[in-house]
């Protein structure tokens, strides 16, 4: 059995999601679910094409702050602050920040992507060469546009 997880999120780097301006913060790392929250600044996506994740996982998005254009499967909508999405099993998925501030959500995937923990994580994409934003880097997005 897993142990209690306390996480401030405020403590947590970002991980980027590939080549696309979409950063992530774990948070939760469970034997069936896995949880993060994910910043997008202004001009920021991931595109709906080309995950085979699709097949694997269920989504549970909450919006936390700004808007994003969302894509899942053949529909596009727009959500904003206190707003939750589903995104069922074997569905594409994207997101996109037309707006002027950065959008923040969390992401709950079921079952676990198979992420042991934070220190596997940051091996893993220290392996890849990927750099890591550091929690102030990441308040510092978040703040992108908020004074506008």
């Amino acid at each position: 059995m897993p142990k209690v997880q306390v996480v401030k999120l405020d403590q947590v780097e970002g991980f980027q999601h590939g080549k696309d301006l979409y950063w992530y913060r774990p948070l939760l790392f469970g034997q069936n679910i896995f949880t993060y929250v994910a910043h997008v600044p202004p001009g920021g996506d991931m595109p709906a094409d080309g995950h085979a994740e699709k097949e694997e996982f269920e989504l549970g998005l909450f919006m936390l702050e700004g808007e994003l254009d969302i894509t899942c499967d053949h529909e596009h909508f727009k959500i904003g602050p206190e707003t939750a999405v589903l995104v069922p099993l074997g569905s594409s998925f994207g997101v996109k920040n037309n707006g002027t501030v950065t959008a923040s959500f969390v992401l709950t995937f079921y079952p676990t992507p198979g992420i042991e923990s934070l220190d596997w994580l940051r091996q893993r994409f220290a392996a890849r060469g990927v750099t890591l934003k550091s929690p102030q880097d990441l308040t510092a997005m978040r703040n992108l546009g908020a004074q506008k």
